[in-house]
C-alpha cells in the first residue's frame, strides 16, 4: 500500500475512534431523554419494519444506567457493539498518547 493510503486510513480510524468514544461516554454522562430526543426514528421502523440497529439507542441508554438485561432485550447485539466501540476508543486514545509521547521525546 502507498504511504498516502496508509495515512488516510489512519486518519479515518482516528476519527472513528473518537466518535466511538463519544458514543460510549454519552450514555454515561447525558440524560436519557436528551439522547433519545437526538436520534431520529429509523426509516425502517417508520415504515413498520426493523433493521439490525433498531433499539440500539435505547439499549445504549440502558447500558449507561447499568441495565444490561434491558439493553440485550432492546437489541441483542448492543452489549457487543458497546464493548467494541469502547475498545476502539481506548485503542485510538492509546495510539494518540503514544504518538504524542514519542514526538515529545524527539
Amino acid at each position: 500500500m502507498s504511504d498516502d493510503l496508509l495515512r488516510a486510513l489512519g486518519i479515518v480510524w482516528m476519527i472513528l475512534g473518537f466518535v466511538s468514544g463519544f458514543l460510549v461516554v454519552a450514555p454515561l454522562m447525558l440524560p436519557a431523554g436528551s439522547l433519545l430526543g437526538i436520534v431520529p426514528v429509523c426509516a425502517a421502523k417508520a415504515a413498520g419494519g426493523s433493521c439490525f440497529l433498531c433499539g440500539m439507542t435505547t439499549a445504549f441508554v440502558r447500558i449507561g444506567s447499568g441495565d444490561f438485561g434491558g439493553a440485550l432485550a432492546s437489541n441483542a447485539g448492543s452489549v457487543a457493539l458497546y464493548v467494541g466501540l469502547g475498545l476502539n476508543f481506548v485503542a485510538a486514545l492509546s495510539y494518540t498518547m503514544l504518538r504524542v509521547i514519542r514526538h515529545a521525546n524527539t
